[in-house]
Protein backbone atom coordinates (compact mmCIF):
# COMPACT_ATOMS: atom_id res chain seq x y z
CA UNK A 1 0.00 0.00 0.00
CA UNK A 2 2.87 2.38 0.81
CA UNK A 3 4.45 1.68 -2.60
CA UNK A 4 1.18 2.57 -4.31
CA UNK A 5 0.96 5.86 -2.44
CA UNK A 6 4.60 6.70 -3.28
CA UNK A 7 3.89 6.06 -6.95
CA UNK A 8 0.78 8.24 -6.90
CA UNK A 9 2.73 11.02 -5.14
CA UNK A 10 5.42 10.94 -7.83
CA UNK A 11 2.78 11.07 -10.56
CA UNK A 12 1.00 13.97 -8.88
CA UNK A 13 4.28 15.87 -8.41
CA UNK A 14 5.09 15.61 -12.13
CA UNK A 15 1.53 16.53 -13.12
CA UNK A 16 1.66 19.70 -11.02
CA UNK A 17 5.08 20.99 -12.10
CA UNK A 18 4.02 20.99 -15.79
CA UNK A 19 7.24 19.47 -17.13
CA UNK A 20 6.52 17.37 -20.23
CA UNK A 21 8.28 14.05 -20.80
CA UNK A 22 6.54 13.03 -24.01
CA UNK A 23 6.86 14.28 -27.57
CA UNK A 24 3.95 14.75 -29.98
CA UNK A 25 5.35 12.29 -32.50
CA UNK A 26 5.10 12.37 -35.58
CA UNK A 27 4.20 16.08 -35.62
CA UNK A 28 7.29 16.85 -33.52
CA UNK A 29 10.39 14.78 -34.32
CA UNK A 30 12.08 13.35 -31.23
CA UNK A 31 15.60 14.32 -30.26
CA UNK A 32 17.89 11.45 -31.14
CA UNK A 33 21.23 11.00 -29.43
CA UNK A 34 24.27 11.52 -31.66
CA UNK A 35 25.34 8.00 -30.67
CA UNK A 36 22.04 6.44 -31.81
CA UNK A 37 22.42 3.53 -34.24
CA UNK A 38 19.72 3.34 -36.86
CA UNK A 39 19.38 1.59 -40.18
CA UNK A 40 22.46 0.92 -42.37
CA UNK A 41 23.26 2.92 -45.44
CA UNK A 42 25.41 1.02 -47.92
CA UNK A 43 27.42 2.66 -50.69
CA UNK A 44 28.05 0.23 -53.53
CA UNK A 45 30.31 2.80 -55.19
CA UNK A 46 32.66 2.93 -52.18
CA UNK A 47 32.59 -0.77 -51.36
CA UNK A 48 35.72 -2.78 -52.23
CA UNK A 49 33.91 -6.08 -51.55
CA UNK A 50 36.34 -7.22 -48.86
CA UNK A 51 33.47 -8.99 -47.05
CA UNK A 52 34.72 -7.94 -43.61
CA UNK A 53 31.25 -6.66 -42.69
CA UNK A 54 29.71 -10.01 -43.58
CA UNK A 55 32.34 -11.91 -41.59
CA UNK A 56 32.06 -9.80 -38.44
CA UNK A 57 28.25 -9.61 -38.32
CA UNK A 58 27.16 -11.68 -35.29
CA UNK A 59 23.81 -12.77 -36.72
CA UNK A 60 24.17 -12.81 -40.53
CA UNK A 61 22.38 -9.52 -41.18
CA UNK A 62 24.65 -8.88 -44.16
CA UNK A 63 25.17 -11.36 -46.97
CA UNK A 64 27.41 -10.57 -49.93
CA UNK A 65 27.17 -12.66 -53.07
CA UNK A 66 30.32 -12.80 -55.18
CA UNK A 67 30.60 -13.71 -58.86
CA UNK A 68 33.15 -16.17 -60.29
CA UNK A 69 35.92 -13.56 -60.53
CA UNK A 70 35.43 -12.58 -56.86
CA UNK A 71 33.78 -9.26 -57.63
CA UNK A 72 30.87 -8.15 -55.51
CA UNK A 73 27.65 -8.93 -57.23
CA UNK A 74 24.96 -8.54 -54.62
CA UNK A 75 24.62 -6.94 -51.18
CA UNK A 76 21.76 -8.33 -49.09
CA UNK A 77 20.64 -6.73 -45.85
CA UNK A 78 18.15 -8.21 -43.37
CA UNK A 79 17.31 -5.20 -41.20
CA UNK A 80 14.88 -7.26 -39.11
CA UNK A 81 17.76 -9.41 -37.82
CA UNK A 82 20.14 -6.56 -37.08
CA UNK A 83 21.02 -5.83 -33.45
CA UNK A 84 22.67 -2.51 -34.45
CA UNK A 85 25.99 -3.42 -32.83
CA UNK A 86 27.86 -1.22 -35.33
CA UNK A 87 30.60 -3.78 -35.91
CA UNK A 88 30.06 -3.67 -39.68
CA UNK A 89 30.56 0.09 -39.72
CA UNK A 90 33.70 -0.08 -37.59
CA UNK A 91 35.37 -2.83 -39.62
CA UNK A 92 34.72 -1.27 -43.05
CA UNK A 93 38.03 0.18 -44.31
CA UNK A 94 36.38 2.57 -46.80
CA UNK A 95 33.28 3.69 -44.84
CA UNK A 96 30.93 2.00 -47.31
CA UNK A 97 28.55 1.18 -44.44
CA UNK A 98 27.28 3.82 -42.07
CA UNK A 99 24.63 3.45 -39.43
CA UNK A 100 22.32 6.43 -39.76
CA UNK A 101 19.95 7.98 -37.27
CA UNK A 102 16.87 6.79 -39.14
CA UNK A 103 14.50 4.78 -36.97
CA UNK A 104 11.33 5.33 -38.99
CA UNK A 105 10.92 2.10 -40.92
CA UNK A 106 8.03 -0.31 -40.52
CA UNK A 107 6.78 -3.63 -41.79
CA UNK A 108 4.10 -6.09 -40.79
CA UNK A 109 6.45 -9.05 -40.47
CA UNK A 110 10.16 -9.40 -39.76
CA UNK A 111 10.73 -11.13 -43.11
CA UNK A 112 9.67 -7.96 -44.97
CA UNK A 113 12.92 -6.36 -43.78
CA UNK A 114 15.11 -8.64 -45.94
CA UNK A 115 16.35 -6.55 -48.87
CA UNK A 116 18.80 -6.84 -51.73
CA UNK A 117 20.25 -3.68 -53.30
CA UNK A 118 17.57 -3.36 -55.96
CA UNK A 119 14.82 -3.61 -53.35
CA UNK A 120 16.60 -1.11 -51.09
CA UNK A 121 16.72 1.42 -53.93
CA UNK A 122 12.91 1.29 -54.12
CA UNK A 123 12.27 1.81 -50.39
CA UNK A 124 11.31 5.47 -49.76
CA UNK A 125 12.69 5.70 -46.21
CA UNK A 126 16.02 4.24 -47.36
CA UNK A 127 16.50 6.53 -50.34
CA UNK A 128 15.90 9.67 -48.32
CA UNK A 129 18.89 8.94 -46.07
CA UNK A 130 22.13 10.74 -46.80
CA UNK A 131 24.54 8.95 -44.47
CA UNK A 132 27.18 11.64 -44.45
CA UNK A 133 24.61 14.28 -43.51
CA UNK A 134 22.69 12.04 -41.14
CA UNK A 135 25.67 11.01 -39.07
CA UNK A 136 29.40 11.32 -39.40
CA UNK A 137 31.24 8.18 -38.27
CA UNK A 138 32.44 8.52 -34.69
CA UNK A 139 36.14 8.05 -35.28
CA UNK A 140 37.23 9.81 -32.08
CA UNK A 141 36.45 6.67 -30.09
CA UNK A 142 39.11 4.76 -32.00
CA UNK A 143 42.52 4.35 -30.43
CA UNK A 144 45.04 6.74 -31.95
CA UNK A 145 42.48 8.95 -33.71
CA UNK A 146 41.78 11.49 -30.96
CA UNK A 147 43.95 14.04 -29.24
CA UNK A 148 45.22 13.67 -25.70
CA UNK A 149 45.00 10.63 -23.49
CA UNK A 150 42.99 7.58 -24.53
CA UNK A 151 39.86 7.00 -22.45
CA UNK A 152 38.84 3.32 -22.41
CA UNK A 153 35.25 3.76 -21.21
Amino acid sequence: MIGLLKGMATTLKHAVDGETFTVSYPEEPPEVSPRFRGVHKFSQERCIWCRQCENICPNDTIQIVMDDSHNGEQYNLHIGQCIYCRLCEEVCPVDAILLTQNFEFVAETKDEFAYNMEELRNVPWYNSIDPLEAREPDREAWVGEGEGEVDYQ
